[in-house]
């Protein structure tokens, strides 16, 4: 069965995903506990507008996904080889370090140690995501990727709803945003698929349409109208632009000033922010995908060993948040932040890359990585391996 060419791009905006998820992260206390400090709008500004690391990621997985299988069969056996590995790369990690960061977690908040007590506390967060407050993104993956097999069915036999997906994920997304906030009130919004049905469908359209959407992102000189085609970027990048400072305003003014809005109102602007910032990270990373400046290449790496580094980093911030200076000073306490997403970064990046060339058993821990990472042959792949880029997504 022939394989879909590799794409070199898509561990550029996985490095850039993640770094918006370790910047949320870091700055998470400071928008709590900085309200009136000097430093608070750029605390503010940080949190609200990286908060595309989750969006990013679910696109990008739907996004592979589909442009791995939506243009070969799909039969039987792949599907059996399909579920097997997100069983061994996903959901293998997600169950270990569950274990690990609840244990962590009861221990560092003064919990007795009553293995009768821990084990009813720990089942019911183990199958809903909360053994630990980042582990519910992989658990909405989970429900993705059973999803994936009965969407890709649906968007090969009715090509007409694989042409307008996008507008149906959006669709459903905003009905079960309108519905939950007016009658059902659901618990933990943001822990279920229906939350996210705009990203996964967003990603699915792109993967089925790669190579035009490719052009359009990259390509004006050899489009019939090339003013038409820049205007359309520039219009992207303001739509993009502009919903990321409306929704850094609500949150400003409801953070610092107590204004409430109708929570849907947050809702919208959060929603257009994300679903423009991954065409933006695409665009990005498609233009600067072939150079090889440091910077880009610390995005790669970061992106090439993201799902270790999602998985570890929380622990590094929270032993990290146990020594905050003694100091009321605005400048030493923005450098003690800053401290926790450098640490966050490179301790949790030194984690994943150490442990991960010990051996091929660790894709226990972090997935499965190309050999030439887990062997040491390459210090960082120009064009990653298939299942890297699925399951780091």
């Amino acid at each position: 069965m022939e394989k879909r060419a590799k794409l070199t791009e898509i561990d550029l905006v996985r490095g850039f995903a993640m770094m918006g998820v370790l910047m949320v992260h870091a700055t998470s206390f400071a928008t709590v506990q900085m309200r009136g400090d000097d430093f608070f709008g750029l605390y503010n500004f940080l949190n609200i507008f990286s908060k595309v690391g989750t969006t990013t990621f679910i696109f990008l997985s739907s996004f592979v996904l589909f442009y791995n299988y939506y243009h070969r069969p799909f039969k039987g056996r792949d599907l059996g080889r399909f579920f097997k590995n997100r069983l061994m790369y996903i959901l293998v990690p997600y169950v270990l370090f569950s274990v690990l960061f609840f244990t962590v977690a009861w221990y560092h908040r003064g919990g007795e140690s009553d293995p009768a007590a821990m084990l009813e506390s720990f089942w019911p967060k183990l199958a809903t995501g909360k053994s630990y407050t980042h582990l519910y993104f992989i658990f909405i993956n989970i429900q993705f990727y059973l999803l994936f097999p009965l969407v890709l069915m649906l968007l090969k036999r009715f090509r007409g709803f694989a042409a307008v997906c996008v507008l149906v994920g959006i669709v459903l997304q905003w009905l079960f945003y309108i519905g939950n906030d007016a009658w059902w009130d659901v618990t933990n919004r943001n822990s279920w698929s229906l939350s996210f049905l705009s990203y996964y469908f967003l990603g699915a359209w792109i993967g089925i349409n790669y190579d035009r959407v490719k052009n359009w992102l990259t390509s004006a000189q050899q489009a019939a109208r090339p003013a038409l085609r820049r205007l359309g970027w520039i219009l992207l990048w303001a739509v993009w632009l502009g919903a990321a400072l409306v929704h850094i305003g609500l949150r400003y003014n409801q953070r610092l000033l107590g204004t409430e809005y109708n929570p849907l109102l947050y809702d919208a602007f959060w929603n257009v922010h994300t679903l423009t910032t991954a065409l933006v990270m695409l665009q990005v990373a498609l233009l600067f995908g072939n150079k090889s400046a440091w910077w880009l290449n610390g995005f790669r790496r970061l992106g090439v060993y993201s799902f270790g580094v999602y998985l570890v980093h929380p622990l590094v911030l929270l032993f990290y948040r146990d020594f905050p200076p003694r100091t009321e000073n605005s400048w030493l306490l923005l450098a003690w932040y800053a401290g926790g997403l450098v640490s966050a970064v490179t301790v949790s990046y030194i984690a994943v890359y150490g442990i991960s060339r010990l051996g091929g058993w660790t894709w226990i821990f972090f997935g499965k990585l190309p050999r030439s990472l887990r062997k040491g042959k390459a210090s960082i792949p120009s064009v990653p391996v298939k299942p890297v880029t699925e399951v780091s997504s």
